[in-house]
């Protein structure tokens, strides 16, 4: 393999350091040995945990007895598998690199993000210890950094044995910084999927059978300053389905008997649910005045808008996962914190209705009137929670493949 100025440069000026003794490790075990290194600088720590949790669950079910060891910063705080071994992560720098892998003697490295640690991946070269990445994603920011940071990455990349990558757009980014197309495949995104909130299926029937006539929709965890503007865009949807119902989901506890006396000075007919229990055929807003209960709404709405996302106010902001999870169209406004990632997950699988004001959101409401579109977004957004684990199949079979190559000399 063609050596690189650039990275015996970069491998030379941390040639200096001296690693830390650690403290007492447990003792390698006998057989084949995985070692797997998340970077916790991509994303949220809690998340690069969970998902290396994950797929360590099921590399053990897939290849029961496989030792598996996870360099994890204790900052990612999550439950690992048991049997699994745990360390802290490893100093990127030759003289502890070579430390580890005396330790240790991996027969397979997978980095799981966006870094390549230059020591580990040239440390591992040298001793003949194949190096796989996993879950790579959005590399768009380090196409653009400078001549020298991309002739780098060009070499680390080349000294992959294989790459996985969550989507084709990650996937053409790394070969335009020079990874060998022919070792790259696409293997989806690793997440769990999320638990559905439960809700009772007495109490759902009773209430489906009396909106089953009704377009319905939620606005759920809707900020008071978000309130006009929801009234603003149910008015508007109206015009196209004068029947549509409005369960309005406060984010904030409020007190029920004031904002239906408010809502009906302003000439609706509202109901809540801690008073009338069940919104009958005259009614159009009712108050979901109880916050345990959005397991309920979400599937008897086919289409919730997202409190806060409009005006960015939420205190109490929900997870467009959850009415993802559970059939409902989601549609959101453009200030989507604390759930960015899920959202652009969403949005880039054609899974969600971004708006941007009142206007846009009674436009989307009418649209999503009708049963199939909002159908195909519930099903695209029924994809995204549920492929998580999938992906987290396939990546693991991907793992325990190159793994069993490097075992029979096929890889190096």
């Amino acid at each position: 393999m063609r050596r690189s100025f650039l990275l015996w440069l970069r491998l030379a000026l941390s040639r200096s350091r001296r690693p830390a003794l650690a403290a007492e490790a447990p003792v390698r075990p006998p057989g084949p040995l995985v070692w797997l290194v998340p970077d916790p600088g991509g994303e949220d720590g809690h998340d690069a945990g969970a998902n290396a949790a994950l797929l360590l669950r099921r590399l053990q079910q897939q290849r029961p007895g496989l030792t598996l060891l996870v360099s994890m910063a204790p900052t990612m705080a999550v439950s690992l598998p048991e049997a699994v071994l745990c360390i802290d992560p490893v100093e990127d720098a030759p003289a502890a690199v070579r430390l580890a892998l005396g330790q240790w003697r991996p027969d397979l490295v997978v980095l799981m993000g966006n870094a390549l640690p230059p020591a580990l991946i040239e440390g591992t070269r040298e001793a003949g210890v194949p190096v796989m990445l996993i879950d790579a994603h959005a590399p768009g920011r380090a196409a653009r950094r400078g001549f020298f940071a991309r002739r780098l990455q060009r070499a680390l990349l080349t000294r992959l044995a294989r790459i996985s990558v969550r989507d084709p757009e990650s996937q053409a980014a790394l070969v335009r910084l020079g990874a060998d197309p022919a070792r790259i495949e696409v293997g989806g995104i690793l997440s769990e999927p999320p638990e559905p909130l439960h809700c009772s299926e007495t109490e759902r029937a009773s209430i489906a059978s009396i909106t089953r006539t009704r377009p319905v929709w939620l606005a759920a965890a809707v900020p008071a300053g978000e309130v006009h503007a929801v009234l603003t865009a149910h008015a508007q949807a109206q015009r196209h389905a004068h029947r549509m119902l409005l369960i309005l989901a406060p984010d904030q506890p409020v007190d029920g008997t004031e904002l239906v006396n408010e809502l009906e000075a302003m000439g609706w007919a509202a109901g809540r649910r801690t008073l009338e229990g069940e919104p009958d055929d005259e009614m159009q807003i009712f108050l979901a005045d109880d916050p345990g209960e959005y397991g309920l709404w979400y599937r008897i709405a086919p289409v919730t808008y997202m409190g806060g996302t409009l005006s960015g106010a939420a205190g109490h902001a929900r997870s467009p996962l959850e009415p993802a999870a559970l059939g409902s169209a989601v549609v959101h406004g453009p200030q989507t914190a604390p759930y960015g990632a899920d959202y652009s997950r969403l949005d880039a699988a054609r899974a969600a209705r971004a708006i941007y004001d009142p206007r846009s959101l009674g436009d989307a409401l009418a649209d999503l009137i009708a049963p199939d579109r909002a159908a195909m977004l519930a099903h695209n957004a029924w994809a995204v929670t549920s492929g998580g684990a999938g992906a987290a199949e396939a990546v693991a079979r991907a793992i325990l493949g190159t793994l069993d190559a490097a075992a029979t000399g096929e890889i190096r």
